[in-house]
C-alpha cells in the first residue's frame, strides 16, 4: 500500500533563509477579530526562500524560459515516475557530490527522472541553521555535466541544502556557477533539468520511492516557492 508525504518546508514568518535574502513576511490585511468580513493575508516572500525550484531564466538570463513559458518547461516536467533518493555522504565543509558517487547508486541510476540527494544537511536546518548554512555540500560540476549528458532521462534535481552549488567566492563565483549552468542552459545537450534547492528527505528514508510530483505557480519569473509530494510505499 502507498502513502503519500511531502519534501517541501513550510513557509512562515521569519522562517530561516539564506544569509543575506529578505525575510519572509505574512501580513493579516482583513482581521475577523477587528471586524473584517474574513481573514486575508498578504505574503512576501524571496522565490528562492525555503523549498523553491529554478527555472532556466535565474542563471542563463535573456530569452530563456521562465516559469510561464509552458511550452519550455511543460507540465510533464514537474511529474516524475521514477524518482531515485541518493544519499551522500559528505567529507568535510563545502564536500562536492561527485560522478563516483552518483554510480554508486547503481543501476537504478541510468533509469531515474529525477534525482533527490540526501546529504544528511536537513538535520541542522532546525537546529543550526547557520551551520546548515554555510560549508553545505554540493553538486560539483563535473558531476552536474554528467548528469546532463550521460542521464537523458533525468528531468529534475534536488538536494538537502540551500543551493545545489555553493555560489560563495571561491566557488560559483570564481568558476562562473558551473554548476547551475549545467542543468538549466537550454542549449547543451538533452533538455534542461530543473533544480529544486532546500528539500526535506527525511520522509522517503528507509521507503520505497514510487513516484514525485509538483506544481509550481507559473511565475513569470526566474522561480517558484514549491512543495513536492512524493508516493513511497
Amino acid at each position: 500500500m502507498s502513502n503519500y508525504v511531502e519534501i517541501g518546508y513550510p513557509v512562515y514568518p521569519g522562517m530561516p533563509v539564506y544569509p543575506g535574502l529578505p525575510e519572509v513576511e505574512l501580513n493579516l490585511r482583513e482581521d475577523l477579530t477587528k471586524g473584517a468580513y474574513w481573514n486575508g493575508s498578504v505574503l512576501s516572500i524571496y522565490l528562492h526562500a525555503g523549498t523553491h525550484v529554478d527555472a532556466p531564466w535565474h542563471y542563463m538570463g535573456g530569452d530563456a524560459p521562465k516559469f510561464d513559458d509552458k511550452e519550455a518547461i511543460p507540465t510533464e516536467s514537474f511529474i516524475y515516475d521514477n524518482p531515485l533518493l541518493i544519499d551522500i555522504n559528505p567529507v568535510g565543509e563545502n564536500y562536492l557530490i561527485t560522478i563516483e558517487d552518483l554510480k554508486a547508486a547503481g543501476d537504478a541510476l541510468y533509469e531515474a527522472d529525477a534525482l533527490f540527494f540526501n546529504t544528511g544537511y536537513w538535520q541542522k536546518r532546525d537546529s543550526d541553521f547557520m551551520s546548515y548554512a554555510v560549508g553545505f555540500p554540493a553538486v560539483s560540476p563535473e558531476a552536474a555535466m554528467w548528469i546532463r549528458t550521460e542521464l537523458p532521462k533525468v528531468k529534475a534535481v534536488g538536494i538537502d541544502t540551500l543551493s545545489i552549488e555553493n555560489v560563495g567566492p571561491d566557488y560559483g563565483v570564481k568558476n562562473g556557477f558551473t554548476t547551475h549552468k549545467a542543468f538549466l542552459n537550454p542549449d547543451l545537450p538533452n533538455h534542461t533539468i530543473l533544480i529544486f534547492e532546500d528539500i526535506n528527505p527525511e520522509p522517503l528514508i528507509g521507503k520505497k520511492l514510487l513516484r514525485a510530483f509538483t506544481t509550481p505557480l507559473r511565475v513569470r519569473a526566474d522561480a517558484s516557492n514549491v512543495n513536492i509530494i512524493c508516493e513511497v510505499e
